[in-house]
């Protein structure tokens, strides 16, 4: 049986590019999507594959919509936990609304996602994997990141307690802390300036491509990386080195 993958937030960015990388090592794709013109996107694309794949469209905070992915997908092997919501508002600033959506987005719809497919996983007696897309900023902290890098931070917490619960059963928890990522080889032409900034805070003097993050992703789910489980994968470039 082919491998079964679910990908929250796969409708752009690292979340895309790990849906392509899994469709290209032939896995059977489970996609999360925001909106339907991602789901047509990656639809023209994913058939031109000839994979079997099935998007899913809707808003992560909506517990109905969860409800009916947890009711229609019976089994998977791997989860990859992407989607995320960002907050750039000074510490004073952050209202309590916005600071709750970051909360649901980022903690517990990863919680409650994970606690939902790892039953299955157990009940499919299926050793799989669970990885949690982080952030170099839940290694770090940065100003004007208070309400992210709590998150973070905190969804670094979640992987490791996770791996352990989950060991017994053969399932494997990590996660992905990467810096900032480059989608498109024109990004950096568009805000040079402000990317030059961040790009000299890093040894390598470069970002991560989403495809690295990616490449990064599927090893976690290979046999290779049977043995690791509660850790972070930091692709950050050395940022977090000296720290």
């Amino acid at each position: 049986m082919k491998n079964i993958t679910l990908i929250t937030g796969a409708g752009r960015g690292i979340g895309k590019a790990i849906a392509l990388k899994f469709a290209d090592e032939n896995h059977k794709l489970l996609l999360l999507v925001q909106k339907k013109s991602q789901k047509e996107d990656l639809s023209k694309i994913l058939t031109k594959k000839k994979i079997h794949f099935n998007i899913f469209v809707g808003d992560l905070k909506n517990q109905k919509f969860i409800k009916t992915v947890e009711k229609k997908i019976k089994r998977v092997h791997n989860l990859i936990n992407n989607a995320a919501a960002a907050n750039t508002k000074y510490f004073t600033k952050v209202t309590s609304n916005q600071l709750n959506d970051i909360i649901e987005v980022n903690l517990k719809t990863t919680f409650i996602l994970s606690q939902i497919f790892s039953k299955k996983m157990i009940k499919n007696k299926i050793k799989g994997n669970i990885i949690n897309i982080s952030s170099q900023l839940g290694h770090t902290g940065a100003y004007n990141r208070t309400a992210y890098c709590m998150t973070k931070f905190g969804l670094e917490g979640l992987t490791k307690s996770m791996a352990l619960d989950l060991a017994k059963h053969g399932i494997r928890v990590n996660s992905i802390a990467p810096t900032k990522t480059i989608v498109n080889p024109d990004e950096p032409k568009k805000t040079k300036k402000r990317l030059d900034i961040i790009k000299s805070k890093i040894p390598l003097r470069k970002f991560s491509t989403v495809e690295e993050i990616a490449g990064i992703a599927f090893f976690l789910t290979s046999d290779v990386a049977n043995s690791i489980t509660g850790s972070s994968i930091i692709s950050d470039g050395g940022w977090t080195a000296g720290k």
